[in-house]
């Protein structure tokens, strides 16, 4: 659970000198921070102190002995937060955000993809492209933990996320909402031919590494995706093949303004 691991008094830690960073940076409930008394006083250090002097964030330092055991990653960089608030959010909550920003929502669904690394992976493109929120499946599923804290590259700390029992029966309630479901899948249409319309809310579908996008889900999707591929390898990685389909709806989206 990480970089948003419990401690024993039912904290969420986050580690490392660039997620604590982006943390402070971030509308996140801070309890404390604790940081070793081995540390350098460089840049980062100096900006975490400073945000947290800003925030009246209390500062603990502490041994080096005593944050490598507190420490889940092992990677903490001398430096631990603890946050006491609670990150999930709700479908609703990414709606109500993407009015407030008065922007046309646009949702990610991860069905069953299971590599934490991919997990922030997508967060970091989903966050760079505009959208509004992560949504992953109860079971088989990764969730968010110091692999994907790293790989996200401080965008879980920006981006909504939240966990559903079912994904199908979220995307049908959405469907009521008048969102479009689009899913990618290999067999899909070519992606640069399809029109999409900017003021039509949309729920993109990702599926997992081994087995794609469960069947279910494709029957009930408006549009299957593809995108165009030339080469010998047959697929691409679902964090890049993401990240392209983001960009392309992203694109098209601001296409006019």
């Amino acid at each position: 659970m990480s970089r948003y691991s419990r401690n024993k008094s039912n904290l969420r830690q986050i580690e490392g000198r660039h997620s604590v960073i982006e943390t402070l940076l971030s509308n996140k409930k801070v309890s404390y921070i604790d940081i070793s008394d081995s540390n350098d006083n460089g840049p980062q250090i100096e900006k975490i102190r400073s945000l947290a002097n800003a925030k009246n964030i209390n500062i603990n330092t502490i041994s080096k002995k005593s944050i490598e055991k507190k420490s889940a990653t092992k990677k903490s960089q001398g430096v631990i937060l603890y946050l006491d608030d609670n990150y999930q959010s709700s479908v609703e909550d990414m709606i109500f955000y993407a009015d407030k920003k008065k922007e046309v929502p646009l949702l990610i669904f991860l069905d069953r993809v299971q590599d934490p690394h991919n997990l922030g992976a997508i967060a970091r493109t989903a966050e760079i492209f505009g959208a509004h929120g992560l949504v992953v499946p109860a079971k088989d599923s990764a969730k968010i933990s110091p692999g994907a804290i790293r790989a996200s590259a401080g965008a879980l700390e920006h981006i909504e996320f939240t966990i559903v029992n079912s994904i199908s029966k979220t995307l049908e309630y959405l469907k009521k909402m008048n969102f479009q479901i689009f899913s990618l899948d290999m067999d899909g249409e070519n992606i640069r031919e399809t029109k999409i319309d900017k003021e039509i809310p949309i729920a993109l579908v990702v599926g997992s590494e081994h087995d794609g996008i469960a069947k279910k889900i494709i029957e009930i999707s408006d549009k299957i995706l593809s995108i165009p591929m030339k080469g010998e390898i047959s697929s691409l990685n679902v964090s890049v093949a993401t990240g392209i389909t983001l960009h392309e709806i992203f694109y098209k989206r601001n296409l006019n303004g």
